[in-house]
């Protein structure tokens, strides 16, 4: 997937899910409660349990419906894995040349953390079309996200870190490109009790706040 389809399929769908499990069974459960709830870009993080087999499980199952990466990447090896694990993009918590330039000789995309104007300003220099801002909640949510984007015009930023559906046209609002949803949208409680259902209904709402259409 080229640079230019990735960012399409964002701005089209507005949403990436952040999900992080205590099984692989639970991950590929949740993972596919919130594609039938209508989230089309799923985010595995590498501190689930089984991680790989996760992200190649998923692409097998959903590959024509959704788009699946791999999150919390920190060293090349995990990237060199997940890619062969068929991982469609590489989430980074921060940014960092080297695993840039990993991601693009193995022509995966890579989607870059940061967060001051600094970071995010040196990570949009490192060729991020898209960038993380992370953890949004902590340093303002929304009324960050519009501090930023009334200086750095043109500059994408996904904002992450405890969206709450009801903040959701808010950042949007602000000038946020994207949104990622993690723990609002993959509840512990829910986790714990195999409540696929409620993690469905949930995501279907947020694609709602979102103004996304199936």
């Amino acid at each position: 997937m080229t640079d230019a389809e990735f960012i399409n399929l964002v701005d089209k769908n507005r949403i990436i899910a952040f999900l992080r499990a205590d099984s692989a069974n639970t991950a590929l459960r949740a993972a596919e409660a919130a594609i039938i709830g209508g989230i089309k870009i799923i985010e595995v993080s590498l501190e689930t349990p089984g991680e790989f087999r996760v992200i190649a499980e998923l692409g097998r199952r959903f590959g024509d419906r959704a788009c699946i990466g791999a999150g919390a990447v920190i060293h090349e090896e995990q990237i060199d894995r997940a890619v062969k694990s068929g991982a469609e993009f590489i989430s980074l918590p921060f940014t960092n040349n080297q695993l840039i330039d990993a991601c693009r000789r193995r022509r995966v995309f890579p989607l870059i953390g940061a967060l001051t104007p600094t970071e995010i300003f040196n990570a949009w220099l490192a060729g991020a079309s898209l960038i993380t801002v992370f953890p949004v909640s902590q340093v303002g949510g929304a009324q960050y996200i519009a501090a930023l984007t009334s200086r750095m015009n043109g500059i994408r930023l996904l904002a992450s870190g405890n969206v709450a559906p009801e903040d959701v046209a808010d950042y949007f609002s602000a000038g946020a490109f994207a949104i990622s949803v993690g723990k609002r949208l993959f509840t512990k409680g829910d986790l714990q009790n195999q409540n696929y259902v409620a993690i469905a209904e949930r995501a279907r709402g947020y694609r709602l706040q979102a103004g996304v259409s199936l």
